[in-house]
């Protein structure tokens, strides 16, 4: 009984100790508003089912309607590109070896 009751005690003073930690992680003021947050987060399921229906219709033949939710896919992933620069700012979708601050990368490779 003892030494259940420590292994106990030991998990949960872990527990403790690392639930305050990982809430640093997490940021308290994210950039945007709750409401521009959402309206990205349902383009970003509306653009996954759009891609589902477009891999049934390839899947069943349909190549025309295929085409049709590519250009719908096309579309909608402007769509996310502008709102997450609207949210986060010019540089959140870059990936042109320059940092936040106006620094190379030096993860990229550049004459």
């Amino acid at each position: 009984m003892k030494k259940s009751t420590s292994i106990i005690t030991t998990g949960l003073l872990a527990a403790s100790l690392i639930v305050p930690s990982m809430r640093a992680f997490a940021d308290d003021n994210p950039p945007g508003n709750h409401r521009q947050r959402e309206a990205l987060r349902q383009d970003q399921r509306e653009l996954q089912e759009l891609k589902d229906r477009r891999h049934d219709e390839i899947r069943e033949g349909v190549r025309r309607e295929a085409r049709d939710y590519q250009d719908k896919i096309r579309d909608k992933r402007k769509e996310i590109h502008n709102d997450r620069r609207d949210i986060y700012g010019n540089n959140h979708d870059r990936r042109d070896g320059w940092d936040r601050d106006g620094r190379r990368d030096r993860d990229h490779d550049h004459d």
